[in-house]
Parts: C-alpha cells; structure tokens; sequence
C-alpha cells in the first residue's frame, strides 16, 4: 500500500518545489527592479522638495520681516524642519547618483539657507531695519543659489536615470528568459511525470471505470480484467470482480424474492376479490341509488354514488399513476360523504388551480390524507370543523396542502410518521377506515414514485392543528 502513494508524494512535492522555485525568482526580480526605479524616483522629489521648501522658507522670511504675523513666524518654524529633515536625509536614503562634492555644495546652501534665515528672523524680532533688510536679500540669493543648483542635480540625476533604466530593461528581459525556461523545464517535468504516472496507475483505473459502467448499467458478464502490477491497483482489481459476481447472484436472489413477494400479493388480492365480488356491490349501490331518485331522496342518491365511486377507486392498483383530476374527484366526493355525515360540525374548502390538474401522482394520494386529516384532526371536535385542499404551483412544483383546525400532533409523533422505519399495522393512527391505506403508505409510495426524500412534510402543533405539505415536480411531458 505504500507504492502508488510514495509515486505521488514524490511527484507532488517535485511539483511544489518547481512551482516555488519559479514563484520565488520570479517575486525576487520583480522585487529588484521595482527597488531600483522607487530609489531613482525617491531622489527626484527629494530634490524637488529640497526646492519647493527653499522657496517657500524664503517668502515666510520675507513675510514676516514685512508683516510681523506669528503665523509666517510659525510657518517657517515648519519650514525650517523640514529642510533639516531633507538634509539629514539627503545622503542616506535619496539614492543620489551625482557626485559627493556636489551633494556636499548643495547641503552646504541648505544649511546657509537656514543660518542666513534665523539670522533675518532674529533681526526683525530685534528691530534691526538695516540688518534684517541686508539679511532677506540673503535668503532670496541663497535661496534662487539652492534652485539653480536643484536643476543642476535634477539634470544629472536624469542622465544617471536613462542609463539605469537601459539597464533595468537588460535585465528584465534576462529575467523574463529565465523564468519562461523555468516554467517551460516544470511543465516539461510534470508532463512526463504525469505520463509514467498514467502508464502504471491510469490505465488500469480505465479499464475498471468501463467495467464499473457496465455494472451500473445492469451488465455483469463483462470480460475479466488482467492487471500485471503488483501494487493497490491489482487489489482493487480483485476485489471489484469479487463485487460483481456477488452483485450478479444477489440481484438474481432479489429477483426471484420480488417474483414471489409479487406472487404473494396476487393471491392475497384475489383472495380478497372472491371474498365479494366488487362488481356485484357497485351494482346494488347504483340499484340503490336510482331507486332512491325515483323515490325523490335526491341527498340519499348522491351520497350513494359518492360511496360507490369512492370504493371503485379505492380498487385501483396502487403502482398505477392518475391525474391530480382524478385524485381531486375523489377527494371531492369523499367531502361530500364526510359533510352529510357530520352536518354542520365540519367544513369543507377547495382552493384548487385548474392549470395543475394534469399533472401525475400516484393514485391514491390525497384522499388518504384526507381521510387522516378527519378522523385524527377534526372528528373529535364538536362544531368548527375545517378540513381545507389547496392546489396551486410555485417554481416548477405543484404544492399540495391538506390542512385541519383540529387537535395537531406532537413533535415526536411527527418524528414518527416521517421516519423510513417500517410501519407497524397494528397502528391506526397511521391509517384509513375507508381504504386502509395509511399516511405513511402514502409517503413510501411518494418517494418511490418521485425518488425523492421530502416529497411531503407535516407542519403541525398540538391543539393548532396540521398542515401536510406534498411539493410534486412539474416534468415537462406532464406540465401544467
């Protein structure tokens, strides 16, 4: 078990390693280049700044010699910082390219600069007309002395920038070259790592995913598989002809368990079906219920033909699929026999969308739920009694609702009825008087008919009734 996974491994990590090699030079160059042109630009506004201050040191000088404000006074104070800051930092960080005697010069009128405007400063504060007025001369000199000289630097500054970026450009097109071998050798390496790794491991995987396929597609007599490895891959290969011979002779026991379950259920239904024949009794009860209309008991003749039709239904083959017509029918006459019987004590409501009756569901659906809706909901309740069926449609699903007023289920048997456990027939809560078909027949048949899980959902609380929810796929050959 350790062959295949240390092929990986090894191929994963020289991938890695390949991958951070390229990423690393790659973010070092970059990383270079971009420190070379910050250094040129830095000494460009160095400079430029170094200027724009030597100027505006000059007019808060001459300012204040003219106004006496504080606040020129203040401004130069500021002023004055700055350009101390600026030749502090003019030699060790602003990646001058002229040479060390100019830069020592252009400190050395920076510095007069300064001297000559604390001097001014100091002789206006003094009352020294004359030597303050000798003073700002001074300053403007040094000052214009400071800009001529910033051109001067600015002017070599660009001549040193133009050879640099020349250079920069040599270089990184050497970088570029570097990296494209570089990643061209990884993808080169991974490649041909991929393909012995795909003659060893890949192909077998192949030639197990076809059979697979023919397994899920009902097919067990395909051709054995060789494998020569001696690896994971021969054991899986063991192990997956293993699995489909077993699969190939459990199918067959199922299929002859379904053959008898099947045959099982035919003898009990025609055991039933001898016991009375239906046609007999739908008979009688249309004999019945025209002798009631000959007789004028018009109610005694509808009630009639509502139970007959509700036990012809009641006979129609489970696995077969109606309309929500013909489901909505039957329901429908089964409020009517539920009305007569309790009078004034229920009501029945209807709000159905008729653009939805065409759709499928199985048969037998609704009027069970119905039917439990009555005998655990509503029939204990004396008067106000409200059984309501609701069809309507909302994004590409039918949404049925059946819901009561009456005494609601608690949580855990809630749980209950929507657990996949198997149904205990001694449970009548689960169940029907009139077909004998429970909620819990009904939400098996839901899931097998739709493969899905929450075809249908109870919202309830005890004493607040219950709403069942049943939200059926609208398929495009049977929509709405």
């Amino acid at each position: 078990m350790k062959r295949i996974r240390s092929k990986l491994l090894l191929a994963f990590l020289i991938l890695v390693l390949l991958g951070n090699v390229a990423a690393f030079f790659v973010y070092w160059s970059s990383s270079k280049i971009t420190s070379e042109y910050s250094k040129s630009f830095r000494s460009f506004l160095l400079l430029n700044d170094i200027s724009t201050e030597a100027k505006t040191m000059y007019e808060k000088v001459n300012a204040f010699a003219i106004e006496k404000d504080q606040a020129f006074a203040k401004g130069y104070a500021e002023s004055k910082q700055k350009m101390t800051s600026y030749d502090q930092a003019l030699l060790k960080d602003a990646g001058l390219h002229a040479a060390i005697p100019s830069i020592e010069k252009y400190q050395y009128m920076m510095r007069t600069l300064i001297n000559e405007s604390d001097a001014t400063m100091n002789h206006v504060k003094e009352g020294e007309i004359k030597e303050y007025a000798a003073s700002v001369k001074e300053v403007r000199t040094v000052s214009s002395y400071i800009q001529e000289q910033t051109m001067t630097l600015l002017d070599d500054e660009l001549s040193e920038y133009q050879v640099l970026y020349q250079s920069l450009q040599k270089r990184h097109q050497t970088y570029a070259l570097f990296t494209l071998c570089l990643f061209t050798l990884s993808i080169g390496i991974a490649l041909w790592m991929a393909y012995i790794i795909a003659g060893g491991i890949s192909r077998p995987i192949v030639h197990l995913s076809r059979s697979a396929k023919e397994v899920s597609e009902g097919n067990f007599d395909g051709p054995n598989l060789h494998v020569s490895s001696k690896d994971e891959i021969s054991v899986l290969n063991h192990a997956f002809e293993r699995m489909r011979r077993e699969m190939k002779v459990m199918i067959e026991e199922m299929k002859q368990k379904a053959a008898l379950d099947q045959k099982i259920k035919d003898m009990k239904l025609k055991t039933l079906q001898n016991q009375m024949n239906p046609h007999f009794l739908f008979n009688t009860l249309n004999i019945v219920s025209r002798m009631a209309y000959l007789e004028s008991a018009d109610a005694t003749s509808r009630l009639i033909q509502s139970v007959s039709t509700l036990m012809r239904y009641s006979l129609s083959p489970l696995s077969a699929s109606v309309t929500l017509e013909q489901e909505v029918k039957v329901v429908k006459e089964y409020f009517h026999i539920q009305e007569t019987r309790f009078s004034d004590r229920i009501t029945c409501k209807t709000t159905i969308d008729e653009s939805c009756l065409s759709v499928h569901i199985p048969s037998l659906t609704l009027q069970p739920l119905v039917e439990n809706a009555f005998i655990h909901g509503v029939e204990p309740k004396e008067e106000g009694g409200l059984v309501e069926l609701s069809i309507d449609r909302d994004d590409g699903f039918v949404m049925i609702r059946i819901r009561d007023n009456g005494l609601g289920i608690s949580d855990q048997e809630k749980k209950r009825l929507l657990s996949q456990e198997e149904e205990d027939h001694s449970d009548t809560r689960s169940k029907g008087h009139s077909t004998g078909i429970g909620l819990r027949n009904v939400m098996s048949r839901l899931r097998l008919f739709y493969g899905v899980q929450d075809a249908l959902q109870i919202d309830s609380k005890p004493n607040e009734g219950t709403t069942i929810q049943l939200t059926i796929p609208i398929k495009e050959e049977r929509a709405c």
